[in-house]
């Protein structure tokens, strides 16, 4: 039977992917006092509701009151958990615990062979910010208060995010919180060194994605340094670079590569140019091709809409060998808004004003990493499946659907009341 028609969504494959992050063995940092739950329970119980979807602890107890038999004895869960066992669990954990599950899940599923590039001959991965919602204002290390002139003062949550967008399923790879004191492209060569050390040995990734607001030249230099290639995107406040991009790639000459492609309704039509050998420029001594593309869309009795972004790499211009990969690899970074940061926020409320969780900030990472390990699950699973007419992957609904009626076990009717 084919891969893609099989039923990938089952009770085995979730709780294999489950057992490859190892949530059952964080460390119990409960007192001795008081200890009537199983920690592999509450922990099994909380990754769970995350795979489901669950967006607040009430629904992941009504999950464990609705938890089939067989995911009873593999879990350890024995009947309803309630919902204050639930947070207090969630509160006795520290965010570098949860880390460490999503990063075994991750190089698990890499030996598997789920996550091989099939859209570039290397493997790519995204960057970006991603805020996780409100708390209350709290001295935390990485929670950033806000306090506008109209309004209640806020604690705002941010991590750093990189996704692996090469792949048929676009996983999150690892994340990491950006301190209260600074800002993304300030917290960014720490969160590039935590990622080469974490997959520096592995085959994963040869070549990093950035917008502009994580583009700079220490950024740049330090990814060179250490073996791999960058695909960034610059703007004016990039100041000699990007006047140099502009001048060399100025509008008049032939476009490289032209494609037209149907978006919501609209022609949207792509064109490139490129400087294949830009021999380096002031700081950006590595840098080898400057990149401008062009994107036109015609709508139906409106003016069409230009827009002109630019980019900078490190990559020769033989590592693509078809000017329409170049283009490809430009719009790779966009899953990881619409695959990654676009999920999570409409299925699990990951930018709710006020997280329904849990507002500790400690809390509140921990269950960013469990979200991202419970994403990625559903990410691979659903890699796994294809509709049965168009052979085109599964909505993201239709596979939260069917994970719930995979861990929920049959109704069990009540008597009636005389």
């Amino acid at each position: 039977m084919s891969q893609l028609n099989r039923q990938a969504v089952t009770k085995t494959a979730i709780m294999r992917r489950l057992e490859d992050a190892g949530v059952h063995r964080m460390p119990d940092w409960r007192k001795p006092q008081g200890k009537r739950i199983e920690h592999r329970a509450l922990m099994f119980a909380l990754s769970l509701a995350v795979v489901a979807a669950t967006r607040t602890l009430r629904g992941a107890e009504r999950l464990t009151a609705r938890l089939s038999g067989h995911l009873r004895k593999k879990t350890g869960i024995k009947g309803r958990i309630s919902d204050t066992k639930l947070r207090d669990a969630l509160l006795s954990r520290h965010f570098p615990e949860a880390r460490f599950c999503l990063v075994r899940q991750v190089k698990k599923e890499h030996r598997r062979g789920r996550l091989k590039p099939t859209r570039l001959p290397f493997g790519v991965v995204a960057l970006d910010g991603k805020a996780l919602g409100k708390v209350d204002v709290s001295k935390h290390k990485y929670v950033q208060n806000a306090h506008p002139k109209a309004g209640e003062s806020y604690g705002l949550c941010r991590v750093h995010r990189a996704t692996l967008v090469s792949s048929e399923a676009a996983v999150c790879i690892d994340q990491r919180p950006i301190e209260a004191a600074t800002n993304e492209i300030g917290a960014l060569p720490d969160f590039l060194e935590q990622l080469f050390d974490t997959y520096g040995r592995t085959s994963l990734f040869e070549v990093i994605l950035g917008d502009a607001g994580n583009c700079s030249v220490g950024c740049a230099t330090k990814i060179h340094e250490r073996g791999y290639g960058y695909f960034l995107r610059i703007k004016s406040t990039h100041g000699e670079l990007f006047k140099e991009a502009e001048r060399r790639l100025e509008a008049g000459d032939p476009a490289e590569f032209e494609v037209v492609r149907r978006e919501r309704g609209a022609e949207v039509t792509y064109r490139m140019w490129r400087v294949k050998r830009l021999e380096g420029w002031l700081s950006w001594s590595h840098a080898r091709q400057v990149f401008r593309i062009e994107r036109t869309v015609a709508k139906p009795g409106q003016e069409p809409e230009v827009g002109n972004r630019y980019f900078v790499t490190n990559l020769a211009c033989g590592r693509l060998k078809e000017p329409a990969k170049w283009l490809e690899l430009v719009r790779l970074y966009w899953r990881c808004e619409n695959e990654n940061h676009w999920t999570s926020d409409v299925f699990f409320d990951e930018d709710a004003k006020r997280t329904p969780w849990t507002t500790d900030p400690e809390a509140v990472y921990v269950m960013s990493f469990l979200r991202m390990l419970g994403l990625n699950i559903l990410a691979v699973l659903r890699a796994m499946c294809r509709c049965e007419y168009t052979r085109t992957k599964l909505p993201w609904a239709e596979i939260i659907l069917r994970v719930k009626m995979v861990l929920r076990g049959p109704v069990v009717e009540q008597p009636a009341l005389s």
